[in-house]
């Protein structure tokens, strides 16, 4: 699993193809979210572009999937107020 954490990452599907025990939770052109049953909690990671860029745990797989969305709603709003000028006041 230290491979995991080697930035840059390889391939995520290197990393993940085989692996029945992960569950692809989410996957876009930028990020791609996987999630693991540890049998006492579900490992979850985000990727952005094959890099590591988030993980956490959840009590259940829908724990996991919640997770992860809110926090790739995070990244796609902070990436967009990035791109927006700021409004002097």
């Amino acid at each position: 699993m230290t491979e995991l954490y080697e930035q840059p990452t390889r391939n995520v599907s290197e990393l993940f193809g085989n692996n029945e025990d992960l569950t692809k939770l989410y996957d876009d052109d930028i990020y791609t979210a996987y999630t693991e049953d540890l049998e006492f909690m579900w490992r979850w990671t985000i990727y952005r572009d094959d890099k590591l860029v988030q993980e956490g745990c959840s009590l259940t797989e829908r724990a996991s999937q919640h997770a992860v969305n809110h926090v790739i709603a995070f990244f796609n709003m902070s990436a967009k107020n990035k791109l927006q000028p700021e409004v002097e006041t």
